[in-house]
């Protein structure tokens, strides 16, 4: 009846104000639990305003999510349909003097560009993880910064006109390794729930890198998502599958030759719930922008 609706719509806001007012963190929605239910992601950047980039003008970035990895094929090519959609928020000015160091919001939909908003990324104006610095007549010197670095909050949108509810963070870190990226991803009260690191030698010093993969990739880097307090990576949710890991996959010739657009495959830890995984996302974003974005002078 109009009445059970009526009190039904109110109890829920009551709900969700006092998730807020203590501090807890809001059931997951239906929408959120089912875009979330597979046990790995596959996440392809659009090459969205490829023309816009020839003339040097930053476009937005667009992601579509599939649910499934890339090893079972290129979600694209098979026709399957998304399961979300992400599409940055920034100023034009901001994306054509910062870069990938720029502030935006990206806010995520599902099952795609014209569904119900879920989930908001919010990052706001960092450093790049390196900073180039003129060298004279010998060009220029590569630094890392350990200040002013990226990181990126996720907040839940509980309804509409709500500015939603924080359930997590990614922070890049920076510590006696500095050429090893690497990430923490925090809960809703900045406890670490993971560590996102590739694997490394020389005492931690440098990065490894993997050969071979099908399609025409030839090396690539996977970030194994860690125990934030022993380090040891843990077992991924894909059956006989590698461990939870962030990796680049191929874009394919188009891609790779005429943008900068990556495609990822996220694969989740066994144990990791909704919320966990929404911040892996989010930590892919991040990952994206301040890894593999092409870095511009702040």
């Amino acid at each position: 009846t109009i009445a059970t609706k009526i009190v039904s719509s109110r109890w829920s806001k009551f709900a969700t104000m006092e998730y807020k007012k203590l501090g807890e963190l809001p059931p997951a929605p239906q929408e959120m639990r089912r875009t979330f239910a597979a046990p790995a992601l596959t996440v392809q950047q659009s090459m969205r305003g490829c023309f816009q980039e020839c003339f040097g003008c930053e476009a937005q970035t667009e992601y579509r999510v599939y649910s499934g990895h890339v090893e079972q094929g290129q979600p694209r090519a098979q026709g399957i349909p998304p399961v979300g959609h992400l599409l940055e928020e920034s100023s034009c000015l901001a994306r054509a003097c910062c870069g990938a160091s720029r502030g935006f919001q990206m806010n995520f939909t599902a099952p795609d560009a014209e569904g119900k908003q879920i989930l908001v990324f919010k990052k706001g104006w960092s450093l790049p993880i390196c900073c180039v610095v003129p060298a004279g007549e010998n060009g220029s010197i590569s630094c890392p910064c350990c200040c002013c670095l990226p990181s990126l909050e996720t907040y839940q949108i509980d309804g509409a006109g709500d500015s939603g509810s924080l359930i997590g963070s990614t922070e890049y870190v920076c510590d006696q390794n500095l050429c090893v990226p690497k990430f923490v991803v925090k809960d809703h009260n900045g406890a670490p729930s993971y560590l996102v690191r590739p694997e490394t030698c020389c005492g931690g010093c440098c990065l490894v890198m993997r050969c071979g993969g099908k399609g025409s990739r030839l090396m690539y880097i996977p970030f194994l998502v860690r125990d934030p307090a022993s380090g040891a990576p843990l077992p991924g949710a894909v059956a006989g599958g590698p461990p939870a890991q962030i990796e680049k996959g191929w874009a394919g010739v188009k891609k790779e030759c005429c943008s900068d657009a990556d495609n990822f495959q996220v694969m989740f830890p066994a144990n990791a719930g909704t919320h966990e995984k929404a911040n892996l996302l989010g930590a892919t974003v991040l990952l994206d922008f301040s890894f593999f974005e092409t870095q511009k002078s702040p």
